[in-house]
């Protein structure tokens, strides 16, 4: 089996690279991983991968085995994409390729807009029109959050919809447009393709290796990071008014679980599109309560009415200028669920209650929401 992989420094995709792996490890099949990545700043694309398959965060399976034996099922394609194809066409010839590289970006400056929705776009465009010459399967990383802002009972099927969706920002809207590319061009030219759609991801919830373990801290705790570092400020804690519908919710998911579920679903023919969400979205004002009572700030305000809203203080207009300017239309948003028969078929949903939601937070606090930058 051949499998190449974008995104494999990301949040996402170092944890599929260590399912690919491990799935090589236990059949003892003869795999290869080809993995796409660039080189940062002094580090090259090598010592960035075997940082991921050595620190204290990776999985024992893969630390175990070691870096040497390790790069037995992988190759590191750092080349210019335009090269690939006279470098590697023989040796990715029927590869999957799961695309999971993208420009995570909920800013709703129109200003960004238009590079939001480049970023996002183009690579994708590129990395199929180079590969689908060779490759056997096309499978896009999208996310759930390109259904729109929508109520009611959300199933897989994003591509038969009837009407346009209402995205919330460039970044849902680009995740839309391109997973419509994908589907539209693999069906022209007949190459089999997959839409897996993760909704917000959360920390590690399967095992007992590692829990709550995430490697970047975005969406809901960058609002718990702004304000854990606020409430160390000296001083009274000014009053934060949070414009939130009471119904709202938000749909995390573990980051290990939907690693999980790709790695076992991309060779299954029947499934084009799987939304990879929770059975039970977590309601929006019990979260918000969650966090700021986990980050020591009691000082805050829930409203509905954001009609000639002003900003009162320093701190509520520093929020809204930053962070809370791009989470602010999730809060708003229509309340909804996904259907998740399937995907509980799959891979049984792990349980996401108050106790682990909060557990996630607290992870992050207490690694003081330090991401890790490969």
């Amino acid at each position: 089996m051949k499998i190449i992989l974008t995104g494999a420094t990301g949040v996402l995709g170092s944890h599929i690279m260590y399912e690919i792996l491990e799935l090589f490890i236990n059949t003892k099949m003869d795999g290869k991983l080809f993995i796409i990545a660039r080189n940062k700043g002094k580090k090259s694309a090598l010592d960035r991968i075997n940082e991921l398959l050595s620190s204290s965060y990776s999985p024992k399976i893969i630390k175990d085995k070691g870096i040497a034996k390790l790069h037995e099922y992988i190759e590191i394609i750092d080349t210019d994409l335009a090269v690939i194809q006279d470098t590697f066409s023989s040796q990715i010839k029927d590869a999957y390729l799961i695309h999971s590289a993208g420009f995570v970006n909920l800013s709703t400056d129109e200003e960004q807009r238009e590079k939001i929705f480049d970023e996002n776009t183009k690579i994708t465009k590129s990395l199929f029109n180079l590969f689908h010459p060779f490759i056997k399967k096309f499978i896009y990383i999208g996310t759930a959050f390109s259904s729109g802002n929508r109520n009611g009972l959300i199933d897989n099927n994003f591509h038969s919809l009837g009407f346009k969706p209402e995205h919330r920002n460039a970044y849902e809207n680009a995740k839309f447009h391109s997973e419509n590319f994908i589907a539209q061009e693999s069906k022209k030219i007949g190459l089999p393709f997959q839409i897996l759609r993760p909704s917000v991801i959360g920390g590690k919830m399967l095992g007992t290796e590692n829990p709550y373990f995430i490697s970047k801290y975005m969406v809901f705790y960058l609002l718990a990071k702004f304000f854990h570092f606020t409430s160390q400020r000296k001083g009274d804690q000014e009053n934060v008014r949070f414009i939130v519908n009471e119904d709202t919710v938000l749909n995390i998911i573990p980051v290990d679980y939907v690693a999980k579920v790709i790695v076992n679903t991309f060779e299954r023919d029947d499934i084009e599109q799987l939304n990879i969400v929770h059975n039970k979205s977590f309601n929006m004002v019990n979260g918000l309560r969650l966090i700021m009572k986990e980050v020591g700030y009691s000082n805050f305000t829930l409203i509905q009415n954001s009609l000639d809203f002003k900003y009162k203080n320093t701190i509520e207009k520093l929020y809204y200028e930053s962070i809370g300017k791009h989470l602010s239309p999730y809060f708003t948003t229509a309340a909804n669920e996904y259907d998740t028969t399937l995907l509980n078929s799959i891979l049984e949903i792990p349980k996401l209650d108050q106790e682990a939601f909060t557990n996630m937070i607290r992870y992050a606090r207490l690694n003081n929401f330090k991401d890790i930058n490969v």
